[in-house]
């Protein structure tokens, strides 16, 4: 069986991809979220040691009030320097997903692309999630146990009697984080699958209802798609108000932990009111503790929050490297290795085509210097059968066999360089015409690009544009009129030098004499290949040596 394996998204390299930005990213986060704490801690000691004082003793407040500048001015540097790292870094990563998740599209064959709206919520909102793994996930757990770790090591030396308690309530919190990420991760993973799916068809929908709002209106069917809406949307907000109240279940969580910390600050000073001796630590002290306690909650809380995070993530890995599973062949055939030396064939068995009835059975063969029209009525599927034999849409029976070898065995890119379809509807690109010619052949010289669109008439077109090749065309440049721009693909299409070139009213919009002197080129072009095309015009042209009617 032959498989087409491409890169598949692993979380560990998001972060490894940009590693030293992201350890420089983390290291100004540190050093911001440290300075924030301090502050608030350094603040408070400094204002309650100053009213402890009172106006008659001697107070030095000149370097306190140098630290909190100095603190307030690390936390305002540090946190632009890494909101500017950490954006540009997020937005490398992004350019990085999608340009992956295009590759893996782009191998497969057109009838395993996904529907419109999943396709746009896998490129959209699930890369967006992607890409926020080390600020969802890895930042806030590396600020939280950092933080964590010095707030210890500080209530270890300061408050000794206080600092069991306080490692408790940490290590309840770490562990709670632990069990409900191992017994709930599978379901949040789940829960998180079912939103994304749900948010795509609901975008999948919306977009379907908007395109027929006209039919759908003229027909009566809009009331029966429109409750259809509102029970998924309905689906869709309920699944997301389930998620907030486990966020807001982890607040609370969050808040019962903080209460248990302050309660374990006071404890030592509650025992030495109780014991009639002296608190072991002056008071301004004690209160810079307390305020950087409630400070570091600021931190502990992102933590709650993680299972959550981590399963939207590991379901939008999961979705995305759907679009990069293996694209394998039938496992009934034994892979075999198309033959490309010997003349150009292409034979149809029994082939019933459709895109959920079928509209007809048909079988030919074709061979090499084969200029076929495909005739038949307006209706009768010639769009269909030729979107079929391009593997646009896949076969409901039959069997397509190219060089004796069937579609599905093919590797998909070397079934996409022998055979060139050209829809009714092309698209174009809003760039440069080099540019977008040379999406079909990328290293593709300024000579041929002038051949391929003198071979279809456009080299008159061409020489009009000031800038030439460099023209920019599309919306913010220069239009093209219909027979214009399907010749303009056309050209893109020669460009490639398929063996078997289909070809859906390649004359529509076109004069009789420029219609005639582009089948002859055509003609020509295509000699040591095949050459189909499903017209309406040109069908008593004598260059035609076979005629196929449905």
């Amino acid at each position: 069986m032959k498989q087409q394996t491409h890169g598949q998204i692993r979380l560990r390299d998001l972060w490894l991809t940009h590693k030293a930005g992201w350890s420089f990213s983390f290291s100004l986060g540190v050093l911001t979220v440290f300075a924030t704490v301090a502050l608030l801690a350094w603040s408070g000691w400094f204002i309650s040691a100053a009213a402890a004082a009172g106006v008659g003793a001697s107070f030095n407040y000149l370097r306190p009030g140098a630290l909190i500048r100095l603190f307030a001015i690390i936390r305002t540097a540090g946190r632009y320097g890494e909101r500017v790292l950490s954006h540009a870094l997020v937005l490398r990563l992004l350019a990085v997903l999608r340009l992956q998740v295009f590759v893996s599209l782009a191998h497969q064959t057109g009838h395993t692309v996904l529907a419109c709206g999943d396709r746009l919520q896998r490129l959209i909102a699930d890369i967006d999630v992607l890409d926020q793994l080390p600020l969802r996930l890895l930042n806030p757990l590396g600020y939280a146990s950092l933080l964590s770790a010095a707030f210890l090591l500080l209530l270890f030396v300061l408050l000794p009697g206080a600092f069991w308690l306080i490692a408790s309530v940490l290590l309840v919190l770490m562990l709670a984080i632990v069990i409900f990420s191992r017994t709930g991760a599978r379901g949040l993973v789940q829960q998180a699958a079912e939103e994304v799916q749900l948010q795509g068809q609901r975008r999948g929908q919306l977009l379907e209802n908007l395109q027929l709002l006209t039919t759908l209106l003229t027909t009566g069917h809009w009331q029966q798609r429109q409750q259809q809406f509102i029970r998924l949307d309905q689906q869709v907000l309920q699944l997301q108000q389930h998620q907030q109240y486990g966020q807001l279940a982890a607040q609370l969580l969050l808040q019962c932990l903080m209460l248990a910390g302050l309660a374990a600050l006071c404890w030592p000073m509650l025992v030495a009111l109780q014991a009639q001796q002296p608190f072991p630590l002056e008071v301004p002290l004690w209160l810079g503790l307390v305020l950087a306690w409630l400070g570091l909650s600021e931190l502990l809380f992102p933590l709650l929050l993680l299972p959550q995070s981590y399963g939207q993530l590991r379901a939008a890995q999961q979705r995305c490297n759907a679009l990069a599973a293996p694209v394998c062949s039938s496992p009934d055939v034994a892979a075999a290795a198309p033959d490309l030396s010997q003349s150009m064939t292409l034979e149809i068995r029994q082939l019933q085509f459709g895109f959920q009835q079928p509209l007809g059975e048909v079988s030919a063969s074709f061979q090499q210097g084969d200029v076929v029209l495909l005739k038949g009525p307006s209706g009768c599927g010639k769009s269909s059968l030729l979107q079929t034999l391009a593997a646009e849409i896949p076969a409901l029976a039959g069997a397509i066999l190219l060089q004796d070898l069937a579609l599905e065995q093919w590797p998909t890119a070397a079934l996409y360089q022998q055979l060139g379809y050209l829809p009714q509807r092309p698209y174009l690109f809003g760039l440069s015409v080099a540019a977008d010619l040379r999406l079909a052949k990328p290293a593709a010289t300024d000579e041929e690009l002038l051949q391929v669109l003198a071979l279809v008439g456009l080299d008159d077109w061409l020489t009009r544009q000031p800038h030439g090749l460099l023209t920019v065309l599309g919306d913010y440049g220069v239009g093209l009129s219909g027979g214009e721009l399907k010749r303009f693909a056309l050209a893109r299409l020669l460009l490639q030098k398929p063996a078997v070139l289909l070809l859906d009213e390649p004359f529509a919009g076109l004069q009789q004499q420029l219609a005639q002197q582009l089948l002859q080129r055509l003609a020509a072009f295509q000699q040591s290949g095949i050459l189909l095309i499903a017209s309406h015009q040109q069908q008593q042209d004598g260059l035609f040596n076979r005629h196929w009617q449905l």
